[in-house]
């Protein structure tokens, strides 16, 4: 496999790569976890076409799309705006998703990824960066951890029939 990594922002024409990618990435973390029922019943509200299209419409949010052989591999979703009560700041950037296909974990690019949402966040003047991250997602937790996130707070995360306890992780920039 090679390791040269393209980085590109999202455009309005990328809302089916980005449906297909997130539920393929959504699939590969979760699925074992979880009742397929569940995973079935939650995938359109998160990974269609038309919200993905949305998302990209949106002036508050941003996608990074990392591509090898113009094969997408793996992507970035930051939010801006308002943050939940739970994460302490006077001016906040979500990361909503960072994704990465089974096949490229391990290659270095996660951190890649989270370099660069960190020196986007100083850059633009956020004094936090927070995410969520689902309380059994033990290598997400590590991951985030070993860049200074700490826990913040719980909220609900609802997959099909399934309540399950996502936290609310920051860090300062």
């Amino acid at each position: 496999m090679s390791n040269t990594f393209h980085f590109r922002t999202g455009t309005a024409g990328d809302a089916e790569l980005l449906a297909d990618l997130g539920w393929c990435t959504f699939k590969e973390a979760f699925a074992e976890y979880n009742n397929p029922d569940d995973m079935v019943a939650f995938k359109p509200t998160m990974y269609s076409a038309e919200l993905q299209a949305a998302e990209l419409a949106d002036p508050d949010t941003e996608f990074l799309i990392v591509e090898v052989d113009k094969e997408a591999i793996a992507y970035v979703k930051l939010n801006k705006g308002e943050a939940p009560e739970a994460v302490v700041a006077n001016k906040a950037l979500q990361i909503s998703r960072l994704y990465i296909t089974r096949a490229w974990l391990g290659h270095g690019l996660g951190d890649q990824l989270m370099q660069w949402c960190l020196e986007k966040a100083r850059s633009e003047g956020y004094d936090i960066v927070w995410l969520t991250v689902w309380e059994r997602n033990e290598r997400a937790k590590r991951f985030y951890n070993k860049y200074g996130f700490k826990e913040m707070g719980e909220l609900d995360f609802i997959l099909g029939q399934d309540v399950q306890r996502d936290l609310y992780m920051q860090v300062e920039v």
